[in-house]
């Protein structure tokens, strides 16, 4: 399971430990379908103008932001190694960041569908 965690809650009636989003209780097998609705969609939809910006000001940034925490690392090494090895040239700079910026654009948008 990518990024997912499987978590669990006591049944709203008979108290047994069910895993969230369950539709049906093992245990007393009451209908908990209107249930889950506002408690799966906890990742909270995010700006895909601010994740890009601050991927461009920092790349990794608008990763983090998204909750990729280790795309963010992954970017960030990437920057740094780029910046040590062509501290002479602007271009890959730009370029990391570019990418990084177009990245977070999408990873935010996958939030908001």
């Amino acid at each position: 399971m990518d990024d997912q965690k499987l978590e669990t809650v006591p049944c709203p009636y008979c108290r047994g430990v069910i895993l969230v989003g369950s539709n049906r209780c093992k245990y007393c097998h009451a209908d908990l379908s209107g249930l889950w609705s506002s408690v799966t969609d906890k990742r909270l939809a995010k700006n895909p103008a601010l994740a890009t910006l601050l991927s461009l000001l920092v790349p990794g940034l608008g990763q983090y932001y998204c909750g990729r925490s280790r795309k963010a690392i992954l970017f960030v090494f990437v920057f740094v190694i780029t910046v040590g090895l062509f501290y002479w040239l602007i271009f890959p700079w730009v370029l990391v960041s570019l990418c990084a910026g177009a990245d977070a654009f999408r990873e935010a948008g996958k939030t908001r569908a």
